[in-house]
């Protein structure tokens, strides 16, 4: 899990699949209104998760493409 292969495709899907529910979500929830205070919390809230994934991923990425570079070669 901590291959930058698989790590990298893994941090955009999950990023995708939350904004893809939010988008849903400010849908289901903008239906018949056309209130935004309905909606800051839910983009508030997916905002703060994509931050969170998408940077924790970037630096749990970061740090093992340093400690692989680091690493010396055994052979």
């Amino acid at each position: 899990m901590r291959d930058p292969k698989v790590l990298l495709p893994l941090l955009i899907i999950v990023n995708a699949c939350i904004w893809g529910f939010t988008i849903l979500m400010v849908a289901h929830t903008l239906r018949g209104t056309g209130a935004y205070q309905e909606i800051q919390s839910i983009l508030g809230a997916a905002a703060g998760m994509s931050i969170v994934i998408v940077g924790g991923g970037m630096a749990a990425l970061f740090t093992s493409l340093k400690a692989q570079k680091q690493e010396p070669d055994s052979r």
